[in-house]
This record gives structure tokens, C-alpha cells and sequence, in this order.
């Protein structure tokens, strides 16, 4: 059983030997090699979980030390992931977490900026959104400040679409790969989210947020849903923070339930396998939503994490394109997503 704060004690010297090792090598194949399934003994959520953490801390030391630069993945999902962890009673060392946010948020540096008209330079700040949907999901986080939600706010404002909605698609596809980058209706439903902290409670107030998310409701109401898990889970945790009564959101939620593999996973798409990105996302915002961990639907999907992690902490995910677009080799990326998705879906739902 979980008691107290989860002890992950992660040496520093450790983890710069660790980011010293060669790359892992990005394709499937080496992949597969080199991760092997964990241990029976260690397939316990509780221990699956910790042991996610110490990858993406390890992971992101190691990319950071390579790559330099921060990214959506290795970046901001680890500071969402810390955060998270922090909120709940995991032992996250403060200094460690304030290094990886001051890392992040070097991407921050053009928010101020008016938006670039270029074609291919236009598309809003992904880093920005989701950690201001991190900030409302963690509220005690000490990532982002009040201030630099506000800036994030200003950003999104001046990117939004003459049409109401905000736009993944105004990059070429192949810098977009799903499902991070999946489609307008997502990006829309993120950006809508992050402004509801920014609209005056009056709503006599004139508001240029309120007014933002006026004309993405109008947007999401004439675009074609997508059927995908992610874009379900995100429509129904906007129909939760607009305050709809269970019984108007209901059958958003039992959609989303049926969406369960009988292997207890969800899939991105449906008719694809489960994996780690689709379930640890879908049972992340599921606990967002109010779902009880209690919930069989629940614990079947903590048990598919528990049982397919990889025996470094990540687990096996498999690139995919949007249609016509051939997906390349590169798995670190989607590897890390789906591993602190997750992490994220673990530590919420597991039952103390």
C-alpha cells in the first residue's frame, strides 16, 4: 500500500553518468533490444509509477546534456510531471523542479512578441498551452507564476484564428506529428481552457478572454469532432470546467468508457492497440473530470500501465503520421509523451 511521501532518490552523480551515455539509438528495432518488460515483482502501480518518475528525470537530464535545448516533450511534460508528483506527496527536490521549469520556459521568450505572420512561423506557443493547463490542473504548482499565465494568456489572445479557433495546422505537418500535435479541435479545447482562469467572475465585465472563448465555442460548435481518445477526454473536461451537471455531460463520460480496450488500454485511434500515451492521458483527465479512481474502468486501465511498463521506467509506444504523411524513425519523442502521460494517468489514479 502507498503511505506517506514515495522516496525516489536520485543522486546527481547518477543521473550525469546516466545523460553521459550514448543516445539510444531511434528506431523500433534498437528499442525493442534495449528495453525489456519489468519484472513481475515490480508491475505494482505504486512501484510503476516511482519508477516513471526516475525515467523522465533521468531521460530529460540526459536529453538536456545532448540536445540542450527544451522541447515540448523533454520539457514541458517533465515539469507537469514533477509538478504533479510534488501535489502528491512524491519526494521531488524543489531545486531540481525550479532548474527544469527556468529550462522550459526558455521557450517562452517571443510570447510577448506580435504574432509571426510567416507561413510555417505562425503556430501558438505549445509549451505555453499545456502548462497553463498544467497550472489549473496542479493548482499549488510553483512552476509558472500568476504573471507568466497572464503573459501566456496575452499570447493566446493574439493567436487565436479570425475564425475562432487556434491553429496546430498552420506548420507543415511533418513538425507536427499526432499525437501531441493531433489537430485544431485539440489545440482549441487548450486554449480554451487555459483563458477560463482569465475571465472576470462578472459577467457583465467586458472581457477580451471571455470574448476569446466565446467565438472558440462558436468554432468547436461547427467543426466536425474528431474521433479520436484524446479529443473526447478534452471535450469532456471542458464540459466539466463549464460547469455542466453530470447529467448533461454523462454520455460524453460513457463515451469515453467505452472507449476501453478489453486489455484495459485505451488506443488513440480506434481499431489501433493501447498504449501508454492514449491510457495514462485518458485516466489523467478522467480524475480531472471527478471519475473516482475507485471505478473498475479505472483500475483496469492502472493495471494495463502497470503491466507493460519497460523495465527502465518508459514504455513502448510506435510513431504515427497524420494521414499521408509517413511517420519517421525517431522514437524518444513519442517514447518520453506516452511515458509521462503515463506516469501522470498512474499517479492519480492509484488507490492509497
Amino acid at each position: 500500500m502507498h503511505t506517506g511521501h514515495h522516496k525516489i532518490r536520485l543522486a546527481l552523480a547518477g543521473l550525469l553518468l546516466l545523460a553521459a551515455e550514448p543516445a539510444i539509438q531511434a528506431t523500433d528495432q534498437v528499442a525493442k533490444k534495449a528495453r525489456t518488460p519489468a519484472g513481475d515483482a515490480d508491475k505494482t502501480p505504486l512501484k510503476s509509477a516511482e519508477r516513471g518518475l526516475r525515467f523522465l528525470q533521468v531521460d530529460a537530464v540526459k536529453w538536456r546534456n545532448e540536445r540542450k535545448c527544451a522541447t515540448c516533450h523533454h520539457g514541458t511534460m517533465t515539469v507537469w510531471a514533477l509538478s504533479e508528483a510534488k501535489a502528491q506527496g512524491y519526494a521531488v527536490k524543489a531545486d531540481d523542479l525550479t532548474d527544469m521549469a527556468r529550462w522550459t520556459k526558455e521557450r517562452f521568450k517571443d510570447l510577448d512578441k506580435p504574432r509571426d505572420t510567416r507561413p510555417g512561423w505562425k503556430m501558438v506557443n505549445s509549451p505555453a498551452i499545456y502548462l497553463a493547463v498544467m497550472a489549473q490542473a496542479v493548482p499549488k504548482q510553483q512552476a509558472i507564476s500568476a504573471a507568466e499565465l497572464k503573459k501566456i494568456a496575452g499570447h493566446l489572445l493574439r493567436h487565436q484564428e479570425a475564425d475562432g479557433s487556434w491553429a496546430w495546422s498552420s506548420a507543415p505537418a511533418m513538425n507536427r506529428p499526432p499525437p501531441f500535435f493531433e489537430s485544431d479541435e485539440v489545440v482549441t479545447l487548450l486554449a480554451y481552457l487555459a483563458l477560463g482562469p482569465h475571465v472576470p467572475g462578472d459577467p457583465k465585465a467586458k472581457s477580451a478572454e471571455r470574448d476569446a472563448r466565446q467565438r472558440a465555442i462558436t468554432w468547436l460548435a461547427k467543426h466536425k469532432e474528431n474521433d479520436t481518445t484524446q479529443a473526447a477526454a478534452f471535450r469532456l473536461l471542458k464540459k466539466v470546467r463549464d460547469g455542466e451537471s453530470a447529467k448533461v455531460f454523462g454520455p460524453a463520460l460513457q463515451a469515453l468508457l467505452r472507449r476501453q480496450n478489453k486489455d484495459g488500454g485505451w488506443s488513440q485511434l480506434q481499431g489501433l492497440a493501447s498504449d501508454a500515451y492514449a491510457t495514462g492521458q485518458t485516466l489523467y483527465l478522467l480524475s480531472l473530470a471527478g471519475v473516482k479512481k475507485e471505478r473498475a474502468e479505472i483500475q483496469r486501465g492502472v493495471a494495463f500501465l502497470a503491466s507493460t511498463q519497460n523495465a527502465d521506467g518508459s514504455w513502448p509506444m510506435t510513431r504515427r503520421g497524420h494521414p499521408g504523411v509517413k511517420p519517421g524513425n525517431f522514437i524518444v519523442p513519442i517514447t518520453y509523451f506516452g511515458s509521462a502521460w503515463a506516469t501522470l494517468g498512474l499517479m492519480r489514479s492509484i488507490q492509497k
